[in-house]
């Protein structure tokens, strides 16, 4: 292996760690401006814009799409900490349409703050004004940030996409319900976000059909972006498992054997963590024909051989 590989692979490795650190920043940072906005709007005096304070604040999209990617960037620090303890920089699948699900909430919030309501209202009203400033623009802009950059191990496809705009569509239908329906005079929503302007020329059926593709649209610009970035991280990650010094073995037991090693000696007493997609990555150029239990036989073999009995 090259200097340049060598120092390619190796940056590769430091990038990951700084990542799940800033992502472990960045979810807490999240979880509190999130939780003061929602407790400043839910306290607050009702405006000649705003009359949904209260209990009636979980009418509002923008408040429930924050709540959602608050709480699971909550879920995400134990990940994050895992990562930077053990060195095990991944998040499992599940997880990652999950924080994609959240982040498109938000994403559609951001989108329509800074295009429809912003061109109403003023930017400044909408964008910076009070707790709208962490609500329509910082946590939007810190979460998408977070899903395209975070040591995610998964390429997204487009069923993802379908899945992620479920919570926007599951609202935009309760919505409809609540204020066309319903009423408010009879126990339903106000309509705050003043669809009606527009109902009146398109039916509904149609607005939710438009607001599912504006929501298809964002989703899968997140989708390519999360995807460009991972495929990067991935070839890195790769080239440095391939090649390194510390696992240039003829055949890739000894590899493997040479990666329990190392994190043997990083052991701090948690689980055990089999680094099957690393060992993945191995077989990529050993071309062993060895299967994944077998592997996963070798690593475990030499990780308790020498310290079975500590």
């Amino acid at each position: 292996m090259n200097t340049a590989d060598k120092d390619r692979g190796l940056n590769a490795l430091r990038i990951n760690r700084i990542r799940c650190v800033l992502a472990a920043a960045v979810c807490a940072a999240i979880c509190a401006m999130v939780f003061m906005a929602f407790v400043y709007h839910m306290l607050a005096a009702p405006n000649e814009l705003i009359k949904e304070v209260g209990w009636q604040t979980f009418h509002l999209f923008t408040i429930l799409s924050n709540m959602i990617v608050g709480v699971v960037c909550a879920m995400c620090i134990p990940f994050c900490v895992d990562g930077i303890r053990y060195h095990n920089y991944h998040l499992p699948r599940w997880f990652v349409n999950l924080l994609y699900m959240a982040v498109c909430g938000v994403a559609v919030t951001f989108m329509i703050a800074i295009t429809v309501l912003s061109s109403a209202v003023g930017f400044y009203r909408v964008m910076i004004y009070r707790h709208n400033i962490i609500m329509h623009t910082i946590s939007p802009v810190l979460s998408i940030l977070l899903f395209i950059f975070i040591n995610s191990d998964h390429r997204l496809k487009f069923r993802s996409s379908l899945i992620a705009v479920i919570p926007l569509m599951t609202y935009a239908v309760l919505y409809a319900v609540m204020v066309f329906a319903v009423g408010e005079e009879a126990g339903g929503w106000r309509d705050h976000y003043q669809i009606y302007r527009v109902a009146d020329r398109v039916p509904i059926p149609v607005l939710l059909i438009i607001v599912f593709l504006i929501g298809l649209v964002i989703s899968n610009l997140l989708r390519f972006a999360h995807n460009a970035v991972h495929k990067r991280r991935k070839a890195s990650l790769e080239r440095y498992y391939q090649q390194a010094d510390a696992f240039a073995y003829d055949d890739i037991a000894s590899a493997i054997k040479a990666l329990a090693d190392i994190d043997r000696q990083r052991d701090m007493g948690g689980e055990l963590t089999v680094p099957r997609r690393i060992m993945a990555m191995m077989e990529k150029k050993y071309k062993s024909g060895l299967s994944m239990r077998e592997m996963c036989g070798i690593y475990i073999g030499e990780y308790y051989g020498d310290a079975g009995q500590g």
